[in-house]
């Protein structure tokens, strides 16, 4: 009799256990079907070019931080080693004036272990530059710096008041092996420093650089290649100043590669996007400065990185962009979307009192998956855009710059000035 009535009482625990569960998965059936659905994960890209994973990008690199690299740009200094390799060319050449009337150029790479076998000429820091890859977070590799004097500022206190990770030959032993010189040119010392490719990750190791990249700039890219506007740019002639009037750098469109080409570099440079910024520059002299040839000043050329106007080249077109420094990154903003969607904003206003409005948020400007050449040009000391289009199109002409007047060969250009 007991052991029946244990038997039943344990039939009945298995029952009324069976039946919570039912109810207990029922009840997570349901609420799993209010769930809405996750949201799909965010493709894995390059941030400086928009390389997928499946086009060549390793994932991993985005734990490691950018590396920049000083490049010079003087006649005997061209063509460039690695800047045109057909693997490993640089994700980012931007190209600014540093003084007498010259330019250099600065290499972004977002893969520090995808590097051509050489880099160089390798040139001196100066503080625009240094800035620049401030956006990017970057390693600074160098050889050389300028320094502080009188007025003028110089790489070596930008580097402590900024805090940035450098590399500069001058100051490093170089265990590693990472600088050299090729001399196969047959041209002064100064044109043949150079850093080979394989050895940048052990340099820095070495030199013991932070390793983790904080927030830097990540461009925003189309899923595949559109057109900016109906604005066509099949050639593009850059000017940074009036001092660099004889440094002008031409670029132009062929639409079999949906490429722009150069040989201001001495090879054939392609760049999937072109990118203009306007920015105010300075001129500061140092005197009593022993330069090469015995120079006694100098004088350096100094970019507010206050913002400013802009153009976005791509896919034979163009568009108007602004661009700013925000939380120290590099932002770059669609002209027209932005005005667009503010037009759409004021509609909603009408009406309402000041207190309630709001304003558009601005639309970030995408740019086309691919590699970049930034002209970082002066606003205020006479740089200059010509954009040449060979399919005839109207123009229009404003005495700000924005927009030029057509060429006595009947295609239409627009000048920035």
């Amino acid at each position: 009799m007991k052991k029946s009535i244990i038997a039943i009482f344990v039939a009945l625990t298995c029952v009324i256990a069976a039946g919570v569960g039912v109810v207990l998965m029922t009840a997570c059936s349901d609420d799993s079907a209010k769930q809405p659905a996750a949201a799909e994960p965010e493709p894995v890209i390059n941030p400086l070019t928009g390389a997928t994973v499946d086009q060549g990008f390793d994932e991993s690199a985005l734990t490691r931080r950018v590396v920049a690299f000083v490049v010079e740009n003087t006649p005997d200094a061209r063509p460039q080693w690695g800047m045109d390799d057909p693997e490993y060319s640089p994700d980012i050449i931007l190209e600014g004036e540093v003084e007498g009337g010259i330019t250099r150029t600065l290499w972004l790479y977002a893969d520090m272990n995808k590097l051509p076998k050489q880099i160089g000429p390798m040139r001196s820091a100066r503080p625009p530059f240094i800035r620049f890859s401030e956006f990017w977070d970057a390693i600074f590799i160098h050889w050389g710096q300028s320094h502080s004097k009188g007025e003028y500022v110089g790489a070596n206190e930008v580097f402590k008041t900024d805090i940035v990770d450098h590399i500069n030959q001058m100051h490093f032993e170089d265990k590693s092996g990472m600088y050299g010189r090729d001399r196969s040119r047959g041209v002064s010392s100064e044109h043949t420093g150079v850093v080979y490719g394989a050895k940048v990750p052990a340099a820095i190791d070495e030199y013991g650089c932070r390793k983790k990249p904080k927030e830097y700039t990540k461009l925003e890219f189309n899923e595949k290649v559109e057109p900016m506007s109906d604005k066509r740019a099949d050639e593009v002639s850059v000017n940074f100043s009036k001092r660099t009037d004889w440094e002008t750098t031409k670029w132009t469109y062929d639409s079999e590669d949906g490429l722009y080409h150069t040989d201001a570099f001495k090879n054939n440079l392609t760049r999937e996007n072109l990118l203009i910024l306007y920015d105010d520059t300075e001129y500061i002299t140092k005197e009593n400065y022993e330069g090469p040839g015995g120079a006694s000043s100098v004088t350096y050329c100094d970019y507010a990185l206050g913002g400013g106007k802009g153009k976005l080249i791509s896919d034979g077109t163009v568009k108007d962009i602004t661009w700013k420094k925000k939380n120290g990154k590099l932002v770059l903003i669609d002209t027209a979307a932005t005005e667009a969607e503010q037009a759409k904003v004021d509609a909603e206003n009408e009406g309402k009192d000041p207190e309630d409005q709001v304003k558009a948020k601005p639309v970030i400007a995408k740019l086309n998956p691919g590699k970049t050449w930034i002209g970082w040009i002066s606003n205020n000391n006479g740089g200059t855009l010509d954009i040449v289009a060979n399919e005839p199109e109207e123009t229009g002409s404003d005495e700000g710059g924005d927009s030029g007047d057509s060429s006595e060969s009947g295609d239409s250009s627009e000048s920035d000035e």
